[in-house]
């Protein structure tokens, strides 16, 4: 007999369900290599890392744009990065990891990079696994979802908080309590930017790092088919997918706010907002000539209903943690605050 706390429940949510299961395998895909369906790991998230290592290896471009093809060379680095497509290597990135602030001097002028920007995945297997196997009942699942909503946990809201559930994992069949899956849910902060809100000025130099899979970074702009969400006058730029390990440069001319998405996880709610500003607080400038940011979070759909209470896109940019004006005083905005800061808004 196996012993979850009372049966078993649906494994997706169905709307929205020829999006979720392209979202579902992406999703299962990039926290599963970076998990291994292990007990409670993840992928490390460090908002306020810069780092070093051995610096980059060469690439076989020539000028601005474009990525290297991962396997060095003797080309060296680009003398300016193209202003649509910034420059991506899969070359390891002396910023990568654990590495220190004095990474950025791996980098030669004028394309040093004087901030960084995580793109990390802190999705924990155990959950991945309890979600996909089915292992809570209804009642368990909403309980959970209640008691964590504003990122707590009272045991006492909890249906049967000491029921042990079972579950399958690479390493074998691990066992949890209620209690301790909703308090491993409280503390999941899903697919995101670190930091999330970024304060540079105007001609800085951004590496964004690939700590785990399936990233990229794009501006909401109207020939991405989105709503208008950068300065006027700047172009639809965009990085590849980076591979993890690797990392893009981007540098961010014009004063304004710009609000940029990780293509594959939108639905998840990966955004993060770059103020370019050399003091003032600058006005977010929107037109609504395409989609706008999600209004939803797509991710208890991916973890059997359990539902962190993480910000959509749309959420996210609409906090006050990512203001233009908290960005602008901050210089840097953890997830964790943008979550924090959005469950005090609900």
């Amino acid at each position: 007999m196996n012993s979850t706390d009372e049966g078993s429940e649906a494994g997706t949510d169905e709307q929205t369900a020829t999006r979720l299961a392209v979202a579902r395998r992406t999703v299962l895909r990039a926290a599963g290599a970076t998990t291994a369906l292990g007990l409670g790991a993840t992928t490390a998230s460090a908002d306020e890392h810069t780092g070093t290592d051995d610096g980059p290896g060469a690439d076989d471009g020539e000028g601005g744009g474009g990525a290297d093809d991962g396997e060095g060379g003797d080309g060296g680095m680009p003398a300016e990065l193209d202003p649509l497509f910034g420059y991506a290597s899969a070359d390891p990135n002396p910023c990568g990891g654990e590495a220190g602030a004095e990474c950025f001097e791996a980098f030669a002028p004028p394309i040093r990079p004087s901030h960084e920007v995580e793109m990390n995945i802190d999705l924990p297997g155990a959950l991945l696994a309890i979600g996909e196997q089915g292992a809570l009942s209804d009642v368990t699942t909403q309980s959970i979802n209640e008691s964590v909503a504003d990122g707590t946990v009272e045991r006492e809201t909890l249906h049967r908080p000491d029921a042990a559930v079972d579950f399958e994992t690479p390493e074998g069949t691990q066992t949890l309590t209620v209690e301790a899956i909703a308090r491993m849910v409280a503390d999941t902060l899903g697919f995101h930017f670190g930091p999330a809100g970024l304060r540079v000025e105007p001609g800085d130099v951004v590496l964004f790092s690939a700590e785990s899979p399936d990233h990229a970074v794009a501006p909401y702009h109207e020939r991405h088919g989105r709503q208008n969400r950068v300065p006027d006058g700047v172009g639809p730029f965009s990085s590849p997918l980076v591979p993890v390990g690797g990392y893009w440069l981007y540098r961010f001319e014009t004063p304004g706010v710009y609000d940029c998405y990780c293509p594959p996880h939108d639905p998840f709610g990966m955004v993060c907002r770059v103020v370019v500003t050399a003091g003032d607080v600058p006005d977010p400038s929107i037109e609504n000539v395409g989609r706008p940011p999600p209004a939803h979070n797509d991710i208890a759909g991916v973890l059997g209903g359990l539902d962190p209470n993480l910000p959509s896109s749309m959420a996210a940019l609409n906090t006050d943690a990512l203001s233009p004006a908290n960005v602008v005083e901050a210089g840097r905005v953890a997830w964790a605050d943008v979550v924090a800061s959005h469950r005090s808004d609900a």
